[in-house]
């Protein structure tokens, strides 16, 4: 009997809730004024959402790209340092294109080369008369490359951007990664024996 009652009042708390919502809805309506003689007053209430998902962390590429790439558009570049400049805090690579042997330039812009140990001369330099401006993205990485013998892997180790521009010429061809932006945000040398 005990428990019927118990289940009664339970079942009667959300009714009683309702009710006084209700009420007390009405008491407000009523103080702003509403009825027949009275001015009619509109309440706007404007919700204003607040983000709290935190911000997308800044990448290699998201830095605003304020320097002119002249290899827009090609997702790797081949050849050597012929320089680095400073424009407006970013570093930008002086470029001297060079070819692969049997590589279309259409292909190596697209797909790159395979940098490999070899004791041959798989790469030329057709033209050292034209360079290209390349500028490098924030936090690219340079892996630096050393071959050891013909038949052995190269040595790694991660290098920078300085000691890239300074490699000893057997060492100097370097393969590039570009973003869109046609930024460097990879580099790694060509590791001839």
């Amino acid at each position: 009997m005990m428990g019927s009652s118990l289940m009664m009042r339970w079942a009667a708390t959300p009714r009683a809730v309702a009710g006084l919502c209700l009420a007390a809805a009405a008491t407000l309506l009523s103080a702003c004024g509403g009825g027949a003689n009275g001015p009619e007053s509109v309440v706007t209430v404007t919700i204003t959402p607040t983000v709290t998902a935190g911000a997308a962390r800044p990448t290699a590429t998201t830095r605003p790209n304020t320097v002119k790439s002249d290899v827009m558009g090609r997702s790797y570049d081949l050849g050597t340092i012929v320089s680095v400049q400073n424009d407006q805090g970013v570093p930008v690579i002086v470029f001297d294109r060079w070819t692969a042997k049997g590589v279309s330039d259409s292909a190596l812009a697209a797909h790159g080369v395979p940098v490999h140990v070899h004791s041959d001369a798989p790469y030329e330099n057709l033209n050292n008369k034209i360079t290209y401006r390349i500028p490098v993205a924030q936090g690219a990485v340079f892996t630096y490359r050393h071959c050891v013998a013909i038949d052995q892997p190269p040595e790694l180790r991660s290098s920078t951007l300085d000691e890239f521009a300074r490699l000893p010429s057997s060492e100097k061809v370097v393969l590039l990664t570009l973003d869109p932006e046609g930024q460097a945000v990879k580099a790694e040398n060509d590791p001839a024996c």
